[in-house]
């Protein structure tokens, strides 16, 4: 069993830092999509390029050795719902909040997932949990307030911050509900199954929010990078990053998977970083103090597996 547990902490690592750079990638290429397409068209398109992307991967997977429990349209539409209404409170959390308040706010998204996974699933948090939840949330503000060139001055609230929030509750409730309603099928089946529920909704509010305020649609075909960076925020961004997500969080649970999300805005700064643009010294030293937290808790795992 000890070989079997730190098996499974290196796989959770591997995947989730994987996610997370995917993630992290997302920050360049959804910026300068934006400039040309409107960001609800791109909300919308990122699901259904990953839609199909997953159902080719559940024709190639293995089918689960135990016959699984039967669908519940019920709970498809929840999940599909929740990570819908995540979507649209993040939209709007961004757009109404001050940059760098937001990103302080997602930076606390794991304070939010272990108190979810406390009061949904009365998880106990791993020894020396909270020391590392500190290092992780701490580390990625300094990494926000070494951002060179953000906003300064108005860091109050201006009422997104609440949606986002509220955002970071979704997500957390799907992550959670997922795998204890679909898990048996796979991570590959219940990817597609709510990424599928959740791009009709998506669809839904998109053809809602055109019907009344409008959506800008554009006023020429894509470039071709436009269309490769469409692809990779679709197949990656969307069918390989959720995929790889409920992978780890099947493997240890929200609180810990969600230590590893805060290590996305690292990974963007490494890409920008590539492109020419000189990270910050509190930017590095944020990104430090975030990997390192994560590495101390992830070995303090595998030391205690072998016991």
């Amino acid at each position: 069993m000890p070989v079997e547990a730190r098996a499974k902490l290196k796989r959770a690592t591997i995947v989730l830092l994987f996610a997370a750079l995917i993630w992290g990638s997302m920050v360049p290429v959804l910026s300068a999509l934006a400039q040309h397409y409107d960001a609800w068209l791109l909300s919308w398109l990122r699901y259904v390029l990953g839609m199909p992307v997953l159902w080719i991967a559940v024709m190639f997977s293995t089918r689960p050795v135990l016959t699984p429990a039967p669908l519940r349209a019920g709970r498809l539409l929840k999940l599909g719902a929740a990570m819908t209404v995540f979507s649209v409170l993040y939209t709007f959390g961004v757009a109404h909040s001050h940059p760098a308040t937001a990103a302080i706010v997602l930076m606390c998204g794991p304070i939010t997932a272990t108190i979810l996974s406390r009061i949904m699933l009365g998880s106990i948090m791993p020894h020396g949990f909270l020391s590392t939840l500190m290092l992780v949330v701490g580390g990625g503000v300094v990494v926000v307030l070494g951002t060179p060139g953000r906003p300064v001055g108005g860091l109050g609230l201006r009422g997104g911050e609440i949606l986002l929030i509220a955002a970071q509750i979704c997500w957390s409730w799907y992550s959670i509900r997922a795998q204890q309603w679909l898990a048996d099928r796979g991570q590959i089946m219940l990817s597609a199954l709510t990424t599928s529920v959740a791009s009709v909704l998506l669809g839904g509010v998109c053809a809602a929010v055109w019907a009344t305020v409008g959506i800008p649609w554009p006023d020429r075909p894509p470039t071709v990078p436009e269309a490769g960076m469409m692809l990779w925020i679709g197949v990656l961004g969307v069918a390989a990053a959720i995929l790889l997500w409920n992978t780890g969080v099947s493997l240890v649970g929200v609180p810990v998977a969600s230590l590893f999300s805060n290590s996305a805005p690292i990974f963007a700064i490494g890409l920008a970083a590539l492109m020419g643009l000189e990270p910050s010294w509190l930017q590095l030293l944020g990104g430090a103090i975030v990997m390192g937290g994560i590495a101390i808790h992830q070995l303090r795992q595998m030391r205690l597996a072998r016991r």
